[in-house]
């Protein structure tokens, strides 16, 4: 879970897709990735777009975006 100063709250720009490297301005399917491992205080974030991303992940697993 992304702390309280994480840039998951902070960022005022979105990141480029890892996926297909491209802008995701606009983009209303964005998603923000945060990857932590235990013993390491750091987090490597991620932007995607969704439908790029669901297409590498493993069988069974999928990102859905909800507009709140």
């Amino acid at each position: 879970m992304p702390s309280a100063t994480s840039p998951a709250n902070t960022m005022l720009q979105r990141l480029s897709c890892c996926i297909c490297g491209q802008s995701t301005e606009d983009a209303d399917d964005y998603v923000l990735l945060g990857i932590s491992a235990p013993g390491i205080p750091t987090e490597q974030w991620l932007g995607a777009h969704a439908e790029h991303l669901n297409s590498v992940l493993a069988r069974g697993f999928s990102v859905e975006v909800h507009t709140m």
